[in-house]
């Protein structure tokens, strides 16, 4: 009898032991850490423009303003994507906290295109060669956007080189005071044509976080998409949700215009 209660009381002290190694010190379970996710892509808006004649369009406008700045350790970028007829994508827009150079510099505005030839940055603005998601060349340049503030987002063709190669420029102007920003021009080959009758404007949070929850509140409009100085409007707007994390808003006004909220 004696034998048998001292193996009951070893086995009920291993099991304890057992018990207490997998707690913490106040009583839980501790939980592993949680991978963190990039939301990504939160909110789209296509157009759908008339079909161009000859080499497509040569320039693309379209306003932005941020109505809510989620602040400098945000990692949102709002960007206009355009695509060439014969060839790859393009994109400029405004960063809450852009990398150039290898260092974060805080607001920045960002100007790209895919399997490019060439860069040259506007004042104060430099250029580099991206890998990772393709390859191709972006001009950036420290650019400190206000809030409420209306912005032109403009890109336009700025002429063939002696191979017939064509430059591409890309402008930021504050629509309050009429500065223009130059952000500097990226070459393509010749044969790529001019802009298709396709382009996007969207919100992406580059950035990580715990969870889609955890994506700081941001508000953005985007208005009055223009092609050729002007010469014509997108015929259609469609609009999509992002997959990754789906807490955006998106919300139709007049003019073509768009509002974007997303996160929380």
């Amino acid at each position: 009898m004696k034998r048998y209660n001292y193996i009951l009381l070893l086995l009920v002290y291993i099991s304890l032991l057992i018990l207490l190694a997998g707690c913490s010190g106040n009583g839980y379970i501790p939980v592993p850490p949680q991978e963190q996710i990039t939301p990504g892509h939160m909110a789209v808006i296509w157009y759908d423009w008339p079909q161009p004649s000859g080499n497509g369009f040569y320039s693309f406008d379209v306003l932005l303003t941020i109505e809510v700045d989620p602040g400098a350790q945000s990692a949102y970028y709002w960007a206009h994507q355009f695509a060439f007829k014969n060839g790859e994508i393009g994109y400029m827009g405004l960063q809450t906290n852009g990398l150039m150079q290898g260092e974060w510099v805080g607001k920045m505005a960002i100007f790209s295109i895919w399997d490019a030839l060439a860069a040259e940055p506007g004042p104060g603005a430099s250029c580099e060669e991206f890998t990772g998601e393709g390859e191709g060349w972006s001009c950036r340049i420290k650019y400190n956007w206000a809030e409420g503030r209306i912005y032109d987002l403009r890109v336009g063709a700025l002429g063939i080189d002696e191979q017939e190669n064509e430059w591409w420029g890309a402008w930021i102007i504050d629509t309050s005071s009429n500065q223009e920003t130059y952000i500097g021009k990226i070459k393509v080959p010749g044969s790529w044509q001019w802009l298709d009758n396709s382009s996007a404007v969207w919100v992406e949070y580059y950035g990580q976080v715990n969870d889609c929850a955890s994506t700081p509140y941001a508000k953005a409009r985007f208005e009055q998409p223009t092609a050729d100085d002007g010469s014509f409007i997108p015929n259609k707007l469609t609009s999509v949700i992002g997959t990754t994390c789906t807490n955006a808003k998106i919300t139709l006004m007049e003019n073509q215009g768009v509002i974007f909220e997303t996160g929380n």
